[in-house]
This record gives structure tokens, C-alpha cells and sequence, in this order.
């Protein structure tokens, strides 16, 4: 609690105003506390002080006594607490005696007990004491009322025992009655049971005299069915499930009217099973038109209905397997070879001509036998699919239950199990036959490979099957899409007036059935649901279809309208490609490549010769002929031959395949040809006089070599796939060739990264370095004003660079370029081209002093030298330009150096630094220039004290220009080091200035200019 104080009441010591508000905290919690209310402890003589003395000790202290006497004080308050401690448990010894409830009071509330009652109940107490069981009972109630209205008083812990010895004994009387009425509900439970097993016999043999009269009722109905009839067979199946349904729930033993019965009724419905195999059985083998939703629907009544639809999967695959083994079998492929061998020898004259027309037969035999594999394939195919339709369209009249739930959730045979357990959602028959087709065709095809006598002619049919199944699924997808082109289903057409329990027009579902008139599955299907029939028109067979030839719709289709992308992104092309066709497709490749690089084998042999002597000398290896690669030319257009439909008997889809197959050899050609090559390097291109030596002749024809073959992959495709078939054109045929072209690229990319790591970079190399000697002669002298002033433009005397370039470009133009490939040709005149520009401007711009004469010349020779460097190239037979190479960075820097040889920014003398370096940067060439040959270019107008960076680095010119400019043509490395170095020449200058104040000629502000602009053009550069 807060100390209060009266307002205006000045506090004359803070330790009496700290236990006067003590004094006042302690009397209110000994006021508000009951027991020392009640017991009236807390009542003192003076009532300004505290309860207890030992209080007032410790708190009501004055400051003007003495400590001696605050600890007597503080003895004689503990001494009378000890004295009102012992009258308290005095007080409470009594109260125990005499009041025991104010003691036990707390403790029996807690338990849930009250100890108050009135006075009757008292009284009641007694009198319970002397009464009998029912007068307790009425007392109880009694002493309850009078609790009600009678005064509260303090119960002892006599009357609660008394009241739980009664409680005790009027249990007992409760046990005893329950014990009486639970010995009378036993009784009536055992009379009930009694009644209600004779009533429950006598419902049992109500229901089985009921059962027996549904039985026999439902065995005259069977009596007047015509099986022959589909609609009497539906409801004879429906009759067959009641009947058996019924003989099922009959207990045993069986009463003897239903005894005689079964005979009769096993014996229909095996004739019902029989009739319904029978329609199923001609269903598959295609004998007649069969109602493939009214068989169904005989087998959902029966109860077989999953059972019918794996046998007639089960029936699909045993087909196609037989169709299978007929065409993958060693004895078939080994007689069509035979027979293609004799047909060819029959017809031809020469060995030449065997084999050519070998290769058509062959061709041709193999088209035709694939075809007919497919077509067997696709009629087993159609079938299932066309039972995945009906189980997917066809639904129970009664029920409402679709027939694929009802197959999806019925057990999927052992043999028919997919590796994967679809989901309801997309459980499909078709998939899992799929599935199972294309996983045996790719058991039955690796066995056959196995063979070692059969297995390439095994390979070779890869083509012709490809193809063969390509056509099946895209005849086979027209079908589906056919098929599912009307909106109107089978539930929609049951409701129809010509008939019920599945007996509409839709199920003369003609789609459903086997078409062998080769008519339009759609044009059928729109016929039969939305024609006018009798009702009898599904029931019977029309004899007049009988005689139908045994050909089916996809015999007859001559193509499909699905295109080649929908077929490929399919899953049934893609299960069929990675496990139907893959073994077989595996060994195709494998059987391509090694026809593919059967001639390389042969090609540079290591050379060797033996002396006079008879030792045995190593010689350059052996080159290819031309005969070698036109060999390989015809190789590669055979194998890609063999993806067009009329040449090959493939399809143009394999294209990228076998063009796989072709970088594989190139990449292996490539191999051998480093082995051939001589490794001369940069210097053993060239001789002291700049002509070719032997050893690079020999990579000269090896590069001939390669150039004659990347133009073979060039031409390769259009020549296989759009020459032979002109003047006519095919948009599949160019997109073919356009696809085989860009497959082709990583070979010819190969091989010109051969060509120009192995046998063009070191001829460059070793071309530049001349050129750079050639060019740095420009040092000595040529352009000093002394030199300058003698001779005007109009002069006689030749320029630097016909005297020093013009006659080089034309010794490399007619010894080196011309003798390349065009290609070839122009990758090392684009290379001369970019180093000499290099190398020029940053020669030109390190001329130091540079007067007006010397700019006059060199803007001079700046024009010879570009039109030096387009005879370099057209003489080299490229046609490319100065502005192509390099995406014209080269040519720019060209065409900019000349504009800056005459920038006139340092005749103002009164310009600052800082003014100076904005306008640099602002003019038109400075973006084209490289920051080196800027730099270099101010240095000529420095002072004398501010050395040039070859000077700085003690270097020649010409070592200093190679550290800029690479001998491939790099110029990226050398302008970070160029700007180091004139930051270094800029601080030797500084201090020399410090030292020397008359600098010398020259302008004072190109190393503060050269100090911001440089940072500024390295950034514009990297950006």
C-alpha cells in the first residue's frame, strides 16, 4: 500500500513517516483478518499503535533515542509474542474439544460433506435408529423437508457416521432388489428366446418356399427363351444370375423340388454361357457381325463380365503373337533373304547389277512383309480398342454401372499385369494390352538377334518395320478419332422406343464391330444410331454379310491424316519405340556405324620406306584418294538413303538418327586425322623465305581432305533427298533434308575446329609474324620530319607500304591463300586482315614526335593499306570484305585512327586537363578506337620528361606492339597491361617534373589528361 499523508502536513523525520505508514498497512490486514477478529486479538490499549509490541518496536522508533534501547524494546516485543503464541494454542486445544466441527468443518466440505442440518433432523436420527427398511426410506425424505425449512446448526462427526452406517444398510436392501428383478429378466429373456427361434424357423422356410417359387417361375421363363435370339439371350442371362443367385442362398440340405430343378437349370445356363462364348469367339476371329455391347451386357448379367473382357484381350495378343512369330521367325527371314537373292539373280546380267536390283528386292520384300505384319498387328489392335470403347461407352440399364469400373475392378490375370497398377481414373484394356504387345515384341526381337547368321539381316528390317508401325498407328489414331467424332453415347440412346435393357439402336453398333466391308467406321456408326430399324434389326445376323472377304479397314486405308508430331508425342509410339522396336533399333545404329566407318579403317596408313641401305625410314603418312572419298560419299548417302520411303523403305523421321550415326564417323575420322597430321606447328610452316615447307604441304592436302568432306556433309542431304525427286517437289522431302542438315552441323563443326587448331592457327601464326617484322619497320625513320619534308605526296618515291607490305600480301595471297579451300581461305585472310590492322594502327599511333608531314604520310598509307588488304582478300579467292571481319571491329578502328591523327584539341592552351578529357571523349571516333592506341597517340604530344611505354619498358617496338597484339589476332589481354604501364610512365613523370621544371617541349597537361581519361575508356570497353 501507498503512504498517505494529510495535505499541508510537513514531515519532520523520514524514519517516523516510514513506520507510521507501516503502523497503518499492518492494522488493516489485522482487521480484515477473521480468525484474530473473531478471537479478538488484534484489539490493543492504544489504538494509534501496533497490534503487537514487537511492531512497534521495529517500526514506531523516534530518532532521539538510543540503540541500547531499541534492542530492549525489540527483546520485551518478542517476549510477549511468545506469550500470545501460547494463549493462541491454548485457545485452540479448546476450541478443538468443544467445537470438533469448526476444526473438521474445512475438511469434510472438501469431500463434498455439509454440516449443517436443523434440529429435526436430529430428532429423525434417533427414530431411524429404531425403524424398519421403509420407514428409513420416508424418514430420509422427511429429514430432507425438514432440511429444507428447519434452521441451520453444526453436525458432529457421530451423526456422519451414523448417516454412512445407513447408507451402508440401504445399499444392502438396492443389492437385494436388484438381485430379484435381474433373476425375473433372465427368465423372460429365455421364453423370448424360445419364440423367436421358432419364429425365425418359421421366416426361413418363408423365404426358402419363396426362393423356390422365384426358382421355378424364373426356370419357366429359361424354358421359352430363343438363345438364338440376342435380346431372349439378354434376358436369359439375366434370368441365369437370378436363378444362380437363388440356388446359392438356399440352405442345406437342398429340398427336393429344387433337387430336380437343377439339372434343368445348370444345363441352361451352361447353353447361355455357351451362346454368349460363341458371339465372343466370332468377335475376335472376325467370322460375322457380332453386337459386341448386347455380348457384353449377357456377361455383366452373368457376372463374368471382367472375365470376358481379359479373355478377349487375352485372345488379341495370342493373335498378334501368332502374327508375330510368323514375320520374326529365323526361317521366315532366313527364306525372304533367299528368295530376294534368287528373284535379283533371275533378272540380272553383272555383279554390279546383282546387286543393285539385290537391294530393291530386298527392299520391296521387306516392305511387303512388314506391311503385313502391321496389318495383322493393327486388326488385333483395333479390336481390344474397339472392346475398350464399349466398356468405356456401355453401362448397365439397371444398375447404372459403367463396364470399364466394373473390369477395372475386377482381377487382372497373372499374364495380362503391368508393371505399373494404373489408378481408376486411367485404367484402360487398350493400354495394358499395349503394354503386353510391345513387351514381347521386344523379347521376341532380342532372341532373334542373338543369332550371329541372321542378325544383321534382322537389323536391316529396322527401316521397313519402322515405317510399317508408323503407318499402323496413324491409320490406327483416324480409326479412334473416327469412332469418337459423335457426341451421342450409349446411354444417351438406350432410352430409345425400339427397345430396352440395352436392346436400342446403339448397340448395332457397328463401330464396336468388326467392319470387313472396308466402310467408313464414322459413316457406319451414324448409320446404325441415327437410322430408322425395326426392333429386331440387332438381333439377327444378316446372312448377306456372310460372304464378306477377309479384309480390314486398315489394309484398305492407303493413308492416315494424323500427322507425324501427334504419332510421335503418342504413348503408344513411345512404349512401342522404348521397348517394342528398341533392341532392334540398337542393332540398326550399331549396324549402320560399322558401315559407316568400315572405309575409315583403311585410310592414312602410317608411310614407310626403306633406303638403299635396306634400313626401314618413316615417312609422312599415306592420304586418302579422291576414289576413297567418293567411297565415303556414297556411304553416307546410302545410309541416309535408307530413310527415304522409295529408295530406303525406311521413314524420313529416321532421318536424325542415321545423321547421328554420320557425326559418329566424322568424329572418328577426325581422330585418324591427327594421327596424320604433322604437328609442324608455327615453325616449321614457312621457310626463311616465306614459302611453304613439306611438312606443311602434307597438312595443306590434309586439309583439302577434310574441306572435300564437310562439303559432302553439306550437300549430303538435299543431294539424297531433294535431287533425286526433281523437278517435283516435297515439302517432306526438303523438311527431311533440312533437319539432316542441321543433325550434320557438330560434324562439320568438328571438323573445322580440326582444320583451324591443327593447320590454319599455326600458319597464321607464323604469316603474322612476318607481317609484324614487316611493319614495324615504320620505326626507322620513315616518318621523321626530316625525312617527311624532303619528299611531298606528289613525290616519286614509293610509300612505306608498297615498298614494305604491298609485295608480302601478294607473295601469301599467291603461295598460301590461293592454294586453300574458299573456306578455308577466308578464315586465314580474315586473320592476316584483323592482325595487320592491329598491329599497324597500334605501330602508327607509337611514332613519336608527330608533326604535320608525318600525320600527311601516314594518313596516306593508312588508304594503300586498305586497299592492300582488299587485294589480300579477293586474290585469296574469299568474298568476304573489310567490313565482315570480325564483325568490323578491325575495319572501324581503320577508318577512326585517321580522324584521330588530326584531333586539334590541344591548341587551346587555356583549356584545362579535366575540359580536355570531357571533349576527347565526346568526339565521333573515340568509340571505335581501342584505349591503348589512344593513349599511345597523346603520348606524342607530351614533353620530353613523359617517356613512351616502350621506352619506359626498354623494349623494342615491335616486342612492345607484340604485348598488345597477339599473333592469332587477341587483342583483350594487351589493354590492361598497356594502361598499367602508362599509369606507371604518368607517376615517373611526376616526379621528374618535381625535380626538373623545364620539362621540354611538349604539352604539360597530357599526363593529368591521360590520368582521368584512361579509367573512363577501359569501362566504356568492358561495357
Amino acid at each position: 500500500m501507498s503512504n498517505r499523508r494529510v495535505p499541508g502536513e510537513a514531515v519532520a523525520n523520514p524514519h517516523q513517516a516510514s513506520s507510521s505508514a507501516a503502523t497503518q498497512s499492518l492494522q488493516l490486514l489485522l482487521r480484515d483478518d477473521y480468525l484474530l477478529t473473531q478471537h479478538e486479538l488484534h484489539i490493543t490499549k492504544n489504538s494509534q499503535e501496533a497490534a503487537y509490541g514487537y511492531a512497534a518496536a521495529l517500526l514506531q522508533q523516534d530518532t532521539s533515542g538510543e540503540q541500547h534501547k531499541i534492542q530492549q524494546r525489540a527483546t520485551d516485543a518478542l517476549q510477549e509474542v511468545e506469550r500470545k503464541l501460547a494463549l493462541v494454542q491454548s485457545l485452540a486445544e479448546r476450541v478443538s474439544r468443544t467445537s470438533p466441527e469448526a476444526v473438521a468443518g474445512p475438511l469434510l466440505r472438501l469431500h463434498g460433506y455439509s454440516i449443517e442440518e436443523t434440529g429435526k433432523e436430529t430428532e429423525d436420527v434417533a427414530s431411524e435408529e429404531d425403524g424398519d427398511n421403509l420407514n428409513e426410506s420416508n424418514d430420509m425424505d422427511t429429514s430432507m423437508l425438514s432440511t429444507k425449512s428447519g434452521a441451520a446448526t453444526t453436525t458432529t462427526l457421530v451423526a456422519t457416521r451414523d448417516r454412512c452406517d445407513r447408507l451402508q444398510r440401504q445399499s444392502q436392501v438396492l443389492e437385494g432388489v436388484a438381485k430379484r428383478v435381474e433373476s425375473s429378466l433372465q427368465r423372460g429373456l429365455t421364453k423370448m428366446e424360445a419364440a423367436t427361434s421358432r419364429l425365425s424357423r418359421v421366416l426361413i422356410l418363408s423365404s426358402t418356399l419363396k426362393m423356390i417359387l422365384r426358382l421355378q417361375f424364373e426356370a419357366n421363363k429359361l424354358q421359352s427363351y430363343d438363345l438364338d435370339d440376342l435380346r431372349d439371350l439378354t434376358r436369359a442371362a439375366a434370368s441365369v444370375a437370378i436363378v444362380e443367385n437363388l440356388l446359392k442362398q438356399i440352405p442345406r440340405p437342398e429340398p427336393q423340388v429344387v433337387v430336380h430343378m437343377r439339372p434343368t437349370v445348370d444345363e441352361t445356363a451352361a447353353k447361355v454361357r455357351a451362346a454368349a462364348a460363341l458371339l465372343l469367339e466370332q468377335h475376335q476371329s472376325g467370322t460375322g457381325v457380332v453386337q459386341l455391347g448386347a455380348t457384353l451386357q449377357v456377361y455383366y448379367h452373368l457376372g463374368e463380365l471382367p472375365q470376358a473382357a481379359w479373355s478377349a484381350v487375352g485372345f488379341g495378343l495370342e493373335t498378334a503373337k501368332a502374327c508375330s512369330k510368323e514375320f520374326w521367325s529365323p526361317s521366315a527371314i532366313s527364306a525372304l533373304v533367299d528368295e530376294s537373292t534368287a528373284g535379283a539373280k533371275s533378272t540380272s546380267k553383272t555383279e554390279s547389277a546383282l546387286q543393285r536390283n539385290l537391294m530393291k528386292v530386298l527392299r520391296e520384300r521387306r516392305r511387303e512383309a512388314s506391311t503385313k505384319w502391321a496389318a495383322g498387328i493393327a486388326q488385333a489392335a483395333l479390336q481390344v480398342w474397339n472392346l475398350h470403347r464399349v466398356l468405356c461407352r456401355k453401362s448397365d440399364p439397371v444398375s447404372r454401372q459403367v463396364f470399364s469400373s466394373v473390369v477395372a475392378k475386377g482381377e487382372i490375370p497373372p499374364n495380362l499385369t503391368p508393371k505399373t497398377t494404373p489408378a481408376a481414373k486411367d485404367f484402360s484394356v487398350f493400354s495394358i494390352f499395349w503394354e503386353k504387345l510391345c513387351f514381347n515384341l521386344g523379347k521376341m526381337t532380342e532372341r532373334l538377334l542373338q543369332n550371329e547368321k541372321i542378325s544383321a539381316d534382322v537389323a536391316a528390317l529396322y527401316p521397313a518395320v519402322r515405317s510399317a508401325v508408323l503407318g499402323m498407328l496413324g491409320r490406327l489414331y483416324d480409326t479412334m478419332q473416327a469412332s469418337s467424332t459423335s457426341n451421342l453415347s450409349l446411354e444417351d440412346t438406350t432410352s430409345s422406343s425400339n427397345g430396352i435393357l440395352g436392346g436400342s439402336n446403339a448397340l448395332d453398333n457397328a463401330q464396336w464391330s468388326n467392319t470387313d466391308d472396308g466402310t467408313d467406321v464414322a459413316e457406319s456408326y451414324e448409320s446404325s444410331v441415327l437410322g430408322v430399324s425395326s426392333a429386331d434389326t440387332w438381333t439377327r445376323t444378316d446372312v448377306s454379310n456372310e460372304d464378306l472377304t477377309d479384309q480390314t479397314l486398315l489394309a484398305k486405308a492407303s493413308g492416315t491424316t494424323t500427322s507425324l508430331s501427334s504419332i510421335f508425342s503418342s504413348p503408344e509410339w513411345k512404349l512401342m519405340q522404348t521397348t517394342g522396336l528398341q533392341p532392334l533399333q540398337t542393332a540398326f545404329l550399331s549396324s549402320c556405324r560399322e558401315r559407316l566407318c568400315a572405309p575409315i579403317e583403311f585410310m592414312f596408313p602410317a608411310g614407310l620406306s626403306v633406303d638403299e641401305d635396306g634400313v626401314a625410314m618413316q615417312v609422312l603418312p599415306t592420304l586418302p584418294s579422291r576414289y576413297d572419298l567418293q567411297k565415303l560419299d556414297h556411304s553416307i548417302r546410302s545410309e541416309l538413303s535408307l530413310a527415304d520411303p522409295r529408295e530406303g523403305g525406311g521413314d524420313l523421321s529416321m532421318t536424325n538418327m542415321i545423321a547421328e550415326a554420320v557425326v559418329d564417323m566424322v568424329e572418328r575420322f577426325c581422330a585418324r586425322t591427327k594421327t596424320a597430321l604433322t604437328n609442324a606447328g608455327e615453325d616449321g610452316c614457312l621457310t626463311d623465305k616465306g614459302m611453304p615447307t613439306e611438312r606443311h604441304l602434307h597438312d595443306r592436302k590434309v586439309g583439302k581432305i577434310m574441306s572435300t568432306l564437310a562439303t559432302t556433309l553439306k550437300t549430303a542431304p538435299e543431294n539424297t533427298f531433294v535431287v533425286p525427286y526433281r523437278p517435283a517437289t516435297s515439302p517432306q522431302h526438303e523438311e527431311a533434308a533440312t533437319l539432316c542438315q542441321q543433325s550434320m552441323v557438330p560434324a562439320i563443326m568438328e571438323i573445322e575446329k580440326v582444320v583451324k587448331t591443327l593447320i590454319l592457327a599455326p600458319l597464321g601464326r607464323a604469316l603474322n609474324r612476318r607481317v609484324a617484322a614487316a611493319i614495324t619497320k615504320m620505326h626507322h625513320g620513315t616518318y621523321l620530319e626530316s625525312t617527311s619534308a624532303g619528299g611531298g605526296m606528289d613525290s616519286a618515291e614509293q610509300s612505306f607500304v608498297q615498298k614494305q607490305l604491298v609485295g608480302l600480301y601478294e607473295d601469301i595471297a599467291e603461295h598460301h591463300i590461293s592454294k586453300l579451300p574458299p573456306e578455308h581461305a577466308a578464315f586465314l585472310a580474315s586473320t592476316l586482315a584483323s592482325f595487320s590492322i592491329y598491329t599497324f594502327v597500334s605501330n602508327a599511333s607509337l611514332i613519336r614526335p608527330l608533326g604535320e608531314n608525318a600525320r600527311l604520310r601516314i594518313t596516306h598509307d593508312l588508304a594503300e593499306f586498305e586497299l592492300a588488304l582488299e587485294q589480300l582478300i579477293l586474290k585469296g579467292g574469299s568474298s568476304l570484305t573489310l567490313s565482315q571481319i570480325e564483325f568490323g571491329k578491325p575495319y572501324a578502328e581503320l577508318r577512326a585512327v585517321r580522324q584521330m591523327f588530326y584531333w586539334s584539341g590541344l591548341n587551346s592552351p587555356s583549356l584545362s586537363a579535366s575540359s580536355l578529357s570531357k571533349s576527347l571523349l565526346r568526339e565521333v571516333w573515340i568509340k571505335d578506337v581501342r584505349p591503348s592506341t589512344t593513349f599511345h597517340f597523346l603520348f606524342s604530344f607530351a614533353p620530353t620528361l613523359l617517356s613512351s611505354p616502350h621506352h619506359f619498358k626498354r623494349m623494342r617496338p615491335e616486342d612492345y606492339v607484340n604485348t598488345l597484339v597477339q599473333l592469332d589476332g587477341n587483342i583483350d589481354e594487351g589493354e590492361a597491361s598497356a594502361w598499367m604501364i602508362t599509369m606507371a610512365c604518368c607517376d615517373s613523370y611526376q616526379q621528374r617534373e618535381s625535380i626538373d621544371r623545364d620539362g621540354g617541349n611538349g604539352d604539360r597537361r597530357i599526363a593529368a589528361i591521360l590520368m582521368m581519361l584512361g579509367p573512363e575508356l577501359l569501362r566504356r570497353r568492358r561495357h
